[in-house]
This record gives C-alpha cells, sequence and structure tokens, in this order.
C-alpha cells in the first residue's frame, strides 16, 4: 500500500502540470516530462529559479550565491511567505532560516529536482499549514555547478538513474563535502559566505548512497559528538525523530543514522556508525551551534521513486522545524549565549567507534530491511572474497549494531583562558579564514613583550605526514605540548578569543590536534622543515671541544655553557656505562651533546600559534567580509 502511494504520486507530478506552461505556471523540468529517466542541464535550474521569481515576487527571490572554478553563476533561491526575503528581515523578526543544498555531488542531484518541484508546490499552495507561512528557505539546486555541467552516463555506476548525471567533485577535484573547514574551493567561500549572511537554522544536505543494497529509502545524520552543547544536539535529535515519523506516515522507511558495513562483504557482521569530522556540512552546522542533517537517498531505488523520497523528507522536516521554530530559535541563541563561557574547559577533538577502543564488547543487535545474499570466499570468475545481492527476495538481517562514538582521551584539551594569538607573519594565510567562518578578533596595535604565553614545541618524531593526498593536500598529524614562554607579539599580530559563539568551531582551527585544524591539512607544514643544518663534520668538532672542555666553546658560545662542560661530560660517562641502548647509538650520543647547544634554528617545530591566558591590549575588532 505505502509503493503504491508513492509512485501514484510520480504518476500526478508528471501530468499535473500542462505539457504547454501559461504564463502563470512555471514549465515542467526535463525529469517530469521524460518520466524521471533523465535530468535537465544547469540552464534549467536558472530558467526555473527566474521564473519563480517572476510568478511569485513577494515570496521568491532569485539570488546570485557565487561563481564557480569554471565560470559559472550558482543560483540560490530564497522563497518564504512571510515577506522576508533577505537575511536582514529574517535576522530582524526572528524567523528561523533553513539552508537545503542539492547537487554537493552532482552526480546524486536528487535534491534538485525534488527541491525545485517542492518550491514550486508550496509557493502555489495558499493553505495555513503552509511551512513557507511560518520559515525561511535559502535553498541552492546545485552547488557543485561545473561537476553538474561534466554530464555522463557513467559517472555513478554505483546508482540507478538518472540517465546522465554529473561528478562528485567540482572542476579543480575538491570534494565540497569535505571542505567546510578549509574552505579552498571558492564555491565553498561561497557559500560560507552565504551561511554567515543568513546564520541558517538548520541545515539540510541533500545526497545520495554509495552502493549498499537495503531496503530502507533513505539516512539521516546528525552529529552526535563534535562541537554544539547539549541544547542544539537535543534539538537535532528531536527534530529528527519527528521527522523521521512522518516521513513513515507517507509511506517512508527511513533510518535516522548513515549505515556502513564493518565488513563490506558480509552485512552479517554488523552495520558501523563513523564519528564524521567537521569537514562535513552537518558537523560543520554544529560547531556554529546549529542543527545540520545529512540527507542520503537509496542510490539502488529508481530515480522517480528516489525524487519523491527527497521531496517527502523535505516536507517532513519543513513541517516539523516550522512546528518547533521558536523553541528551536531559543536554543540556538542560549546555545551562543551559553559558547561564551567555555574558556578553560575541556574538549575532546578526536572522536572514534566504540569498537576501535572496545573491540571484544559485543554490539547490540538491530534489525535493518535488506536482500537474501551470498558471501564467497571464492568470488566467480575473479575469485577471492565477495558478495552477491539476491533483490528478488526481501530478508529482514539482525546484525550487530556499532552505533557508540567514544572519544580518545589523548586528544581532551584544556581550552586557553583568554584566546589564541595569530603571529603577524601569519596572518595573511589566516585572517581570511577567520573572516569566512565568521569568527571574531581583533588586531594587536602596538609590540608587546608577553611574560607567558603557551608555546607548543613540537617533538619531531610526532610530526606525520600522510603518504597520500586528500583534496589535493598532505594531511599532516602533530603532537605536542604546550608550555609557558615569554614572546614578543608584534603589531599588526591577531588575537582571537575564546569568548565568543562559535569558539568550538575556533578550536577545531586553531589546536593542532583536531581533525579539520588548518594544521591537520598542512597549512603549518613549513614550520616542521628543516631549513639549516649544523654539518656532521661541525658537529664532531664541537663534541669534540666540549668533550675536551676546550676554551673555544666559552668564545663562542658563553661562560655560562664553558662552566657546565666538566658537568655535561660527567652525565655523559655515566650514561654511557649503565645505558647499553646509548653506547649502541652513535646519533643518541650526538643528541645529547648537541641538545647543550643553542638551536641554530630556534622556531623549527614551533606550532605557529600561540595560546594566551589573559587578553591582549587590542585595536578595534576588525571589520568581517
Amino acid at each position: 500500500m505505502r509503493s503504491l502511494s508513492i509512485m501514484w504520486w510520480v504518476v500526478l507530478v508528471m501530468h499535473a502540470v500542462p505539457a504547454l506552461a501559461s504564463k502563470s505556471v512555471p514549465s515542467r523540468l526535463t525529469a517530469e516530462i521524460t518520466a524521471f529517466e533523465q535530468s535537465g542541464t544547469y540552464a534549467e535550474v536558472v530558467k526555473v529559479c527566474r521564473d519563480l521569481e517572476r510568478l511569485h515576487p513577494t515570496a521568491a527571490k532569485c539570488s546570485h550565491m557565487g561563481i564557480s572554478a569554471q565560470g559559472r553563476d550558482i543560483k540560490a533561491l530564497v522563497v518564504s511567505k512571510t515577506g522576508a526575503l533577505d537575511a536582514a528581515t529574517a535576522k530582524r523578526r526572528q524567523l528561523p532560516v533553513l539552508l537545503v543544498i542539492g547537487g554537493t555531488h552532482a552526480g546524486e542531484i536528487d535534491g534538485k529536482d525534488a527541491g525545485l518541484i517542492l518550491m514550486r508546490e508550496l509557493l502555489a499552495d495558499k493553505g495555513k499549514q503552509n511551512p513557507l507561512n511560518h520559515l525561511v528557505v535559502v535553498f541552492v539546486p546545485v552547488f557543485n555547478v561545473d561537476g553538474h555541467e561534466a554530464r555522463s552516463r557513467f559517472s555513478r555506476p554505483n546508482q540507478n538513474g538518472p540517465l546522465e548525471t554529473g561528478q562528485r567533485t567540482n572542476a579543480l577535484r575538491i570534494n565540497l563535502n569535505r571542505d567546510w573547514m578549509l574552505s579552498q574551493a571558492q564555491e565553498m567561500r561561497a557559500m560560507l559566505t552565504l551561511v554567515q549572511q543568513w546564520d541558517p537554522l538548520a541545515t539540510l544536505d541533500l545526497h545520495v548512497t554509495d552502493g549498499l543494497r537495503f531496503r530502507h529509502d533513505v539516512s539521516v545524520s546528525i552529529s552526535t559528538h563534535h562541537g554544539a552543547g547539549s541544547l542544539v544536539k537535543k534539538d537535532a535529535q528531536t527534530v529528527l525523530d519527528a521527522a523521521l515519523a512522518h516521513l513513515r506516515g507517507l509511506g517512508h522507511e527511513p533510518l535516522g543514522f548513515y549505515p556502513q558495513l564493518k565488513d563490506v562483504n558480509d552485512p552479517g557482521l554488523g552495520v558501523i556508525i563513523e564519528a564524521d569530522a567537521p569537514r562535513f556540512s552537518h558537523v560543520y552546522a554544529n560547531l556554529r551551534n546549529r542543527m545540520g542533517f545529512l540527507i542520503e537517498d537509496h542510490a539502488w531505488a529508481p530515480y522517480a521513486q528516489r525524487v519523491v523520497t527527497s521531496k517527502n523528507t523535505l516536507v517532513s522536516f519543513l513541517h516539523v522545524i516550522a512546528s518547533m521554530r521558536t523553541a528551536l530559535m531559543q536554543s540556538a541563541a542560549q546555545a551562543d549565549a551559553q559558547n561564551q563561557h567555555l574558556a578553560g574547559q575541556a574538549l575532546p577533538l578526536l572522536w572514534v567507534n566504540a569498537m576501535d577502543i572496545e573491540p571484544t564488547k559485543p554490539a547490540p543487535l538491530i534489525e535493518l530491511k535488506g536482500y537474501a545474499y551470498e558471501v564467497f570466499d571464492e568470488a566467480p570468475v575473479v575469485g577471492g572474497r565477495g558478495i552477491v545481492y539476491d533483490t528478488s527476495k526481501h530478508q529482514m538481517w539482525s546484525v550487530p549494531f556499532y552505533g557508540t562514538l567514544l572519544p580518545i582521551q589523548d586528544s581532551t584539551i584544556k581550552l586557553p583562558a583568554a584566546g589564541y594569538v595569530v603571529p603577524t607573519e601569519w596572518v595573511g594565510l589566516i585572517k581570511p579564514l577567520l573572516q569566512l567562518h565568521g569568527i571574531r578578533f581583533s588586531q594587536i596595535d602596538q609590540d608587546q613583550t608577553i611574560p607567558s604565553l603557551e608555546v607548543m614545541r613540537v617533538d619531531p618524531r610526532n610530526v606525520i605526514y600522510d603518504t597520500d593526498s586528500f583534496q589535493g593536500r598532505q594531511r599532516t598529524s602533530v603532537m605536542g605540548n604546550w608550555s609557558s614562554e615569554a614572546a614578543t607579539v608584534m603589531k599588526g599580530s591577531l588575537f582571537v578569543p575564546i569568548q565568543q559563539p562559535k569558539a568550538m568551531l575556533v578550536a577545531h582551527l586553531l589546536e593542532p590536534a583536531a581533525p579539520d585544524s588548518l594544521s591537520s591539512w598542512g597549512m603549518f607544514n613549513a614550520a616542521y622543515e628543516t631549513s639549516d643544518y649544523v654539518a656532521d663534520h661541525r658537529e664532531l668538532e664541537l663534541i669534540r671541544w666540549m668533550h675536551e672542555g676546550h676554551p673555544v666553546m666559552g668564545q663562542i658560545y658563553g661562560a655560562a655553557l664553558f662552566k657546565k662542560l666538566p658537568q655535561i661530560r660527567q652525565a655523559f660517562e655515566e650514561k654511557l656505562a649503565h645505558d647499553e641502548t646509548f653506547r649502541q647509538d652513535p646519533q643518541a650520543r650526538v643528541d645529547y651533546w648537541m641538545s647543550f647547544l643553542p638551536s641554530q634554528d630556534p622556531d623549527l617545530f614551533k606550532y605557529p600559534i600561540l595560546r594566551s591566558s589573559v587578553q591582549l591590549s587590542q585595536s578595534l575588532p576588525m571589520q568581517r567580509k
């Protein structure tokens, strides 16, 4: 009965609008005309966007969001029956704003067609139950415009239609839903500008799964670990539960998480939940104290059915959020206020599935709607392990569910009492990113000597570079300890206070251990590269002089070191006599002696960002873009 109701809606969509559109009715989409065998080009998106603005001038605005890498205009369709079609009005009237994003991965294009159809219907709907009566929707039909236009019949081999789809990445081969923190793509910089402008209460990012065979038609994920405080997380779970219930009432079978197999060749071994990082849209929203929902239609459902699913998912969330709008807006405001008091508090930066920490702990079972399958130790034709699904046979899976996420204890930091200092030489690199993320900062107006700033000196052994490139970057893992040092902060440096609504975002950008910090993305790699060194023969010469107590050491390095040379030699002899490992390691013995000499490169392995326990004197706050 449920599947019949879904397909009946498809029939209605195909025939509800006359083939020859009048001036008062927008044209049907290519998807509708072709019975959802195909999806239209981006030119169709622009046309529909402009048509809806023309037909509903008080309720729709087709706006310019930005320019793609290849120079295409990225459109955002703003729709609301409140009369608020600009961010300032929405903010002044305290209206909830929903950001809906389609085509981040341009091959996963359900949300584009579903969203355009839904906006058309809602704009024509004069009923009192229309969610647009209470909120503003900012709909980006296609985020990755260049990828959308790179159309092919072979882009999505794990997906059932439409006939041609776009590419996953943008023209520079950047995956936009891995770029929310680093924002190296100009499409993402445009999106972050839009986010700062509208400050959406919730972000709905519309995607399609990557191939797992099951019968649930949509999954929705939220972040339960990184970011926002308990208020926003509780609200996100409440909204999710209500939206899933609404979807079930419309005949769908949704999941409240994105299922991934523990073993890709055997569903019976269980389903895991991954600890998504802030580079994803739904986690990034949490760092801003807002709700984020990652929506994934099931790839193997026919395209017509997926568009129905995507549309109904949007309908469910719009109705639920509209009905809860007052409480949700209050929670977001409270979260902003609470985040201004996080100074000195503990914050875990890295999370993993509990299975990685407690591998022997049993997992509860979960029921999933799947298909019959066969696991091969020697797969047909190719050999090796593999799996084949029989989609003609429905099957209920009762499988272990690894759904608990835990923080890695070593990643828990204590936030600074005041904030972070960005030295003037790094301002050109970091300031634009702070502005894009809407982070408050001030510029130091004069040189200052601070008796106690926290400085991280990194052990060279704790700098680990990824061997593979990711997003065109060589990611880097850095570990070290903060210690107090006197330091001069030069004029032009930035002070970034931790006492601000986006304190979580500040920490995740500037703390080196955070999974998507600027350091983790390799932006500070130059700080760990040796540019000058002491030649081997010079090391041996200096070590022999130290060992002999030669007066030249006093002439070069001063009387204080020269006086210590006898104790240094005595400690060396004792270590040599009692430490077998040290005795067998020539480099360790070299390092012993050289460690007493001033570094020829004192800033090598010094993390560029400093932490401060006091507010620094500063000029007026810098203006954001």
